[in-house]
């Protein structure tokens, strides 16, 4: 009972705030001068929307300096609030996202990439990823395609990695650690395809709290002749190290 009054206060209490950032987005999304003070405070507001759900953060590191290509292992939804709570990042989201209401509006307003799906536009979106790098911005990737249960970082597909490689610029790698439940188990913050996104978030705001550590590592320079293979693999080695895997 006492998980279901914490679950029911933590979802009005972020309904609230994600009002709050439509507001907030109404206020200053619309003219140059806005937007900069949307970066000024975009972390804060990624970090009080965790708080409200209940996520202690720690984090370990320090960010590297822009522009690079965030490359990190993908488990969970929370994934994105995490990376931008401790990173000023652009995020690649599913082109019907931006269709969406109140969250497409968030969305679009807070220059995310919309990726179309199919191979054949991969060029495509390489190409406006490396046009926000050479901008001087941060954009995340999750080269694995798709999430885990936390126990594995799959292999990186290099395809998007060809941003860095044509730009030079550096790759900053992410790990996000959701550690274990006590019995061992995978950690229910943890979302593969077989979850209800809903029945998953309930879940998550009904527990007392969810622990993640976000590992913050060391820029991996682009030296000529580099490989999106050999900058993929570099990449998730560095980000296997920190997760014990």
């Amino acid at each position: 009972m006492r998980g279901v009054l914490r679950g029911g206060y933590r979802t009005v209490m972020l309904v609230f705030f994600l009002l709050y950032g439509v507001w907030v987005t109404f206020r200053h999304g619309f003219s140059p001068e806005g937007r900069q003070r949307l970066v000024e405070i975009r972390r804060h507001w990624y970090r009080r929307g965790l708080a409200i759900s209940g996520v202690e953060v720690q984090y370990r590191g320090e960010p590297g300096a822009a522009p690079a290509l965030v490359i990190a292992n993908h488990v969970s939804w929370l994934d994105i609030p995490l990376i931008g709570s401790a990173l000023d990042v652009r995020f690649l989201s599913k082109a019907e996202i931006a269709r969406w209401p109140v969250l497409g509006f968030l969305a679009r307003r807070n220059h995310t990439l919309f990726i179309q799906r199919g191979g054949h536009h991969t060029e495509q979106l390489s190409g406006k990823i490396a046009e926000a790098l050479q901008q001087g911005e941060r954009v995340v990737l999750f080269p694995e395609g798709t999430t885990t249960r936390g126990g594995e970082v799959r292999r990186f597909h290099p395809r998007l990695l060809a941003a860095a490689v044509d730009t030079g610029i550096p790759v900053q790698p992410v790990a996000l650690d959701y550690g274990r439940e006590s019995d061992g188990s995978a950690p229910q913050a943890s979302y593969s395809g077989d979850d209800v996104l809903l029945t998953h978030a309930w879940r998550l705001l009904c527990r007392e709290k969810t622990c993640v550590t976000v590992h913050l590592l060391p820029l991996i320079p682009v030296a000529p002749g580099t490989t999106r293979r050999e900058l993929a693999d570099a990449a998730r080695a560095a980000i296997l190290r920190p997760l014990g895997l």
